[in-house]
């Protein structure tokens, strides 16, 4: 059986978890914190990022695109990645926008709101939030709103890397406590509304709630 190591809210790690529960693909789940000096962890990702991974094989290696890739081209239950090229290429530039903008914006309001708090003790920058809320995050929403068709995912008419990738942006807004605005944001609100319905993040943002509980 495959393992991941990382730490259920870490949105990279929540990306990966949700792909395999789209994919129907079993895995040993290790929490391990980023940096961990624990030497398994270390051989597998050097750089001290989560997530990380080994394969059945015992063959290591980490970062959630990487990852994500792999169990593609090992299961072809549920594809992520769309077969025409232009799709494919855009489901790419989605999953590399929100792992970069995205979460430059709602990573940081994720960390000043929940993570920082509750994890390192961090007291809350309301300055920096405060940006985040009115000018950084709305400017993001504006054009995930202007990239949405009236169809029920980003890209196609069936789930993609490019919905789990924005979707896993989406659920730090939700820890975060930032309402997406219906009326600005009509179709994001709408998609929102439906990425957070599926079972299958329902049940992750359920595993995270717990977690976040414990360190109460």
């Amino acid at each position: 059986m495959s393992t991941i190591y990382g730490v259920a809210p870490s949105p990279f790690v929540r990306k990966v978890m949700l792909a395999h529960a789209y994919k129907a693909m079993s895995y040993e789940f290790v929490h391990t914190l980023p940096s961990s000096e624990d030497t398994e962890f270390r051989q597998i990702s050097p750089l001290g990022k989560v997530p990380a991974y080994k394969t059945d094989n015992g063959v290591g290696f980490s970062d959630s695109s990487v990852i994500i890739a792999y169990i593609e081209r090992v299961s072809s239950s549920n594809a992520l990645y769309p077969e025409n090229a232009e799709h494919y290429a855009l489901a790419l530039w989605f999953e590399e926008y929100a792992d970069t903008k995205m979460m430059e914006t709602t990573g940081a309001l994720y960390f000043q709101r929940i993570i920082g708090p509750k994890f390192f003790g961090h007291e809350v920058d309301q300055t920096r939030v405060t940006d985040l809320v009115d000018n950084l995050i709305p400017a993001v929403l504006d054009f995930i709103e202007g990239k949405l068709s009236e169809n029920n995912y980003l890209i196609g008419d069936s789930l993609s890397i490019a919905d789990l990738s924005v979707g896993a942006n989406l659920i730090n807004l939700l820890h975060a406590d930032f309402a997406i605005n219906a009326d600005r944001w009509p179709k994001l609100a709408a998609y929102n509304q439906r990425f957070l319905a599926l079972e299958i993040v329902k049940e992750q943002i359920n595993t995270e709630v717990s977690m976040f509980n414990s360190a109460s």
